[in-house]
């Protein structure tokens, strides 16, 4: 064989193993970027929440939020998203109902997903007790009916992610609901390696036909507990913006305003209150945290970007 056909044929075969593109690639950055995403969860539980988020992705660092759907707020945004309409918001969807005297259903109705509905027609307090009592079936019907409203709401959501991570820890078929309507509307659905490892590799028939290798892996996820509220969300956000390593990372926080509603909202509660979400606020609006990602070499990168790689 003459040396110019070989060559021809080496030139053929070495792309595919050579040139594979990871995340920041795609996107258009070096291979080595810290990528981030500043993602206010729960916009649509109230007014106050949907206003302080909104408010921090026109002045502040968030760059990507997420919306509960059978919330009593959640119309409000699908008006104020008139006023950002290449806004990052996904769905976040959610199957429980965890606030004291603030109560709702699910989107689907009580009789369609009795499941998901207590002897009051709420959803269930916590995950624990939605996979004691859904049916994988009533969980995915209620996937597509949050879906549906955002739609009708005029939100075309970028993402998908879960409230309180029931779709993570409850039984597998919900993840796999999950990746599966993803996969439909051809966006990303956040999951990490962990659920990977845990959930989808141990149960790989459940996820036959769900493309798995399509989705954008989450190499790093924060998000503030207790103890860290405890001893200072700005030393909390400092260390971490200070320590993101390549790939993807995902700051998940919870942004509202100190105010008698949310007040209202959170009574009995002393973690993930309304002074907490305040604080949420007041560290990602403010010179400080520019500064660290400027310092650390941070690019702020959104779901939707992330979604035109697929």
């Amino acid at each position: 064989m003459k040396k110019s056909c070989i060559l021809i044929l080496l030139l053929a075969i070495v792309p595919a193993f050579t040139f594979s593109q990871n995340l920041a690639e795609k996107l258009g950055y070096p291979k080595n970027t810290k990528l981030l995403i500043i993602h206010g969860d729960d916009v649509g539980v109230a007014h106050s929440q949907t206003q302080a988020t909104f408010d921090a992705m026109k002045l502040g660092l968030v760059n990507s939020t997420s919306m509960m759907i059978p919330t009593g707020w959640s119309a409000e945004v699908g008006e104020m998203a008139k006023e950002m309409p290449d806004a990052d918001i996904g769905i976040h969807i959610t199957l429980t109902n965890e606030w004291l005297n603030y109560n709702w259903g699910p989107e689907a109705g009580k009789t369609a997903v009795p499941g998901l509905a207590n002897e009051k027609g709420h959803m269930y307090p916590d995950c624990g007790q939605v996979t004691a009592n859904a049916s994988p079936e009533e969980v995915e019907k209620e996937i597509r009916a949050q879906i549906k409203a955002a739609n009708q709401m005029g939100i075309t959501p970028t993402h998908l992610d879960s409230h309180m991570g029931c779709i993570f820890y409850g039984r597998p078929e919900y993840l796999a609901s999950y990746l599966k309507i993803a996969q439909e509307l051809q966006i990303p659905a956040m999951i990490n390696q962990q659920m990977i490892d845990n959930i989808i590799k141990p149960n790989t028939a459940l996820f036959s036909g769900i493309n798995v290798d399509n989705y954008p892996v989450v190499d790093q996820l924060f998000m503030a507990y207790p103890a860290d509220y405890q001893s200072g969300m700005e030393d909390y956000y400092t260390n971490t913006l200070n320590n993101l390593g390549t790939g993807l990372n995902v700051i998940l926080i919870h942004l509202a305003y100190d105010d008698e509603e949310m007040k209202a909202v959170t009574k009995g509660h002393d973690t993930y209150h309304a002074p907490w979400r305040q604080a949420d606020y007041d560290f990602f609006t403010s010179d400080k945290a520019r500064a660290l990602l400027e310092q650390n070499k941070v690019q702020l990168v959104t779901w939707r970007e992330i979604g035109k790689t697929l």
